[in-house]
């Protein structure tokens, strides 16, 4: 009998710079001491002898090569592309010089930078923000935001408010907080405000997601914070559309990829079936009939049937259940 060819639609990875030939420096990333035995095998596979039959090499099925895959990707281990050179040869803007890195203003500096910028009535306000009188630094800071970034005085209020309602009441943290968002492109009191409307519509939602996908305690990735984010926020998918998807993944895949939950999720969007559980029910089933015409009758279904109720409690219970299994183990 012919073996069946895997198939694949991934774009090509290569090895990032420093890596190859130089396997002692993942020796200290959390990413190598949380990565399963599937993990590792894909990964020394892929190293030496590429993607083309590396679920075949590893043996391991295309999906579970297909999430592992995904796990170095967000370690920072590969990256898209082939071959060491960048692609994209367009001049990068150059990155901004940390705060701490700028020496301060003199006494004499900063209120002739409040003179020519008129910042007098912004540092009242953010005075009256915070709630106490600013003294020589901290007057510095906030007309350093202005005279250093070029923003506006509404931007840098807007910002000292909204650090102010999150407990953060540090002007240093702000200063960080401005520059980490200039550096993002951030920069406009107009980008400002979507950006804090973004970050407090996901963080409600963020937290049901970690529990979710075991995450735990600890801080998200960058590519996990803005995958969530984006699931909430621009893509809009309900939560119990987000648990079919894990639920989905880990069954697939063996683990809880939320990279790979992000393919299945995309198909729905694109499908145009992600607004509501009982319309990704549907569509499974209606997949799942279609496959059946042209399935092998002595093999069962892909997947478990979907129960016909599917709510948050739902798929908390049952990854609990999973992580309390695994710690027994």
């Amino acid at each position: 009998m012919a073996m069946k060819q895997e198939k694949t639609e991934r774009a090509p990875l290569k090895v990032n710079d420093g890596i190859r030939g130089t396997v002692p420096r993942l020796a200290g990333k959390i990413a190598l001491r949380e990565a399963s035995a599937d993990d590792l095998r894909v990964l020394l596979v892929f190293l030496e002898r590429g993607a083309e039959h590396v679920a075949r090499d590893a043996g391991v099925s295309p999906a579970r090569a297909d999430a592992a895959l995904d796990y170095w990707r967000e370690a920072g281990i590969l990256s898209d592309g082939v071959g060491s050179e960048p692609e994209d040869n367009e001049p990068k803007k150059k990155p901004l010089r940390p705060a701490d890195e700028l020496a301060p203003a003199t006494g004499e500096e900063t209120a002739e930078i409040i003179r020519r910028r008129d910042l007098s009535g912004m540092i009242d306000e953010a005075q009256r923000i915070v709630g106490k009188t600013f003294n020589t630094t901290e007057i510095g800071i906030v007309a350093g935001l202005a005279e250093q970034l070029e923003l506006e005085p509404a931007y840098v209020l807007t910002l000292i408010s909204w650090c102010h309602r999150r407990g953060k009441n540090s002007l240093r943290y702000a200063e960080r907080t401005a520059f980490s968002l200039a550096s993002e492109g951030v920069e406009t009191l107009a980008q400002l405000e979507e950006y804090i409307s973004r970050r407090e519509a996901a963080e409600s939602g963020i937290g049901q997601i970690r529990k979710l996908f075991g995450i735990g305690e600890r801080a998200l990735t960058k590519a996990e914070e803005k995958r969530f984010t984006a699931w909430l926020t621009d893509d809009g998918f309900p939560i119990g559309v987000i648990g079919i998807a894990y639920d989905l993944t880990v069954e697939a895949t063996g683990k809880a990829s939320s990279a790979y939950a992000d393919k299945i999720l995309k198909k729905w969007k694109d499908a145009g079936c992600a607004g509501s559980v009982e319309e990704v029910e549907r569509f499974i089933e209606r997949e799942r009939a279609e496959r059946g015409k042209n399935a092998n009758p002595s093999r069962g279904p892909k997947h478990d049937p979907i129960p016909s109720t599917y709510d948050s409690g739902d798929f908390f219970a049952r990854a609990l259940e999973r992580s309390y299994s695994d710690q027994k183990k």
